[in-house]
């Protein structure tokens, strides 16, 4: 049995419309699925998402911890093919350090956090996979991170004074060469930026202060 075969029987099981068709009500409601073993519960979830009923909503799974959550995602990930699902981590590199941030685990969240505020009103965007300590965080308001997106357009003019006082502004580190997320780097009518938002690199090429091509590298 292949995986598409296993993936359209969960989803034409009566019990995951059930599921579906519950979730979708206006009331809350409590559900309590038992004797799921191995990559059953992700399968099930595969199958609630994909449900003609549930097309326009936003699904958030919360697991018991980090480790449980980034199996659950990564297996979720692989068998759906999806790239609408998230994975929103923890900033930080331990729980006894909370200065001390994981540059990859911040840039997951920012993707996540960006792709959910920037979407279109009722608008889905897709389905989050965390744990009770990542969402313990504080984070910005839609509304506030929105705003503080800077945008580039390959041909307009920029202020590059100004917009490398706004990358000091919103904590980026000025290096020689960007190697993780939160650095920015300039070199003639060259500026790299690696952002939170983004896996790779940016790299600018600018003509004077306009901009001549925007590519990202690695």
């Amino acid at each position: 049995m292949n995986l598409d075969v296993l993936l359209s029987l969960y989803k034409n099981d009566p019990r995951c419309f059930q599921i579906a068709d519950r979730i979708t009500l206006s009331s809350p409601q409590h559900l309590h699925l038992k004797g799921l073993q191995g990559s059953a519960s992700q399968f099930v979830i595969a199958a609630v998402f994909n449900q003609s009923i549930t097309a326009q909503t936003n699904h958030l799974v919360i697991l018991r911890d980090a480790e449980e959550a980034a199996y659950f995602h990564n297996t979720l990930e692989n068998i759906t093919n999806a790239l609408d699902i998230f994975y929103f981590p923890s900033s930080f590199k331990n729980k006894k350090n909370y200065q001390l941030l994981n540059s990859s685990h911040v840039m997951l969240r920012t993707e996540c956090l960006t792709k959910f505020s920037t979407a279109a009103p009722d608008a889905r965007v897709g389905a989050v996979i965390t744990y009770p300590e990542a969402l313990f965080e504080k984070v910005v308001l839609s509304k506030t991170l929105s705003s503080n997106i800077i945008s580039f357009k390959q041909g307009e003019t920029i202020d590059v004074d100004g917009i490398l006082k706004r990358f000091v502004e919103y904590g980026f580190s000025r290096t020689d060469f960007v190697y993780e997320p939160g650095q920015f780097a300039v070199r003639g009518g060259i500026l790299d930026i690696y952002s939170f938002g983004n896996e790779k690199p940016y790299r600018i090429e600018l003509f004077g202060n306009e901009i001549d091509s925007i590519r990202i590298f690695d």
